[in-house]
């Protein structure tokens, strides 16, 4: 179940995890995960990136034909046992 409480364990545990993977472990759309996960980066506990792509560039200004994914990677204290 794509919950607060499950996403932050799944990440502490993980380490840094596509927003592809996460939809995919929890049953989800990417919409509904990253809302969750937004919520938890506005809290400070998990950072945002970009990962691939060979030009160097993110985003929509990225050339490549393999376009950079969205990488979430849990920041804050870990997730008690």
């Amino acid at each position: 179940m794509l919950t607060m409480r499950s996403v932050r364990d799944y990440l502490a545990e993980s380490g840094q995890v596509s927003l592809g993977d996460i939809a995919v472990h929890f049953e989800s759309s990417p919409e509904a995960a990253r809302q969750v996960l937004d919520q938890w980066v506005a809290k400070g506990k998990v950072r945002r990136s970009e990962q691939g792509g060979t030009c160097g560039k993110a985003g929509a200004s990225c050339c490549c034909a393999a376009k950079p994914q969205e990488v979430y990677e849990w920041t804050g204290v870990p997730s008690p046992s």
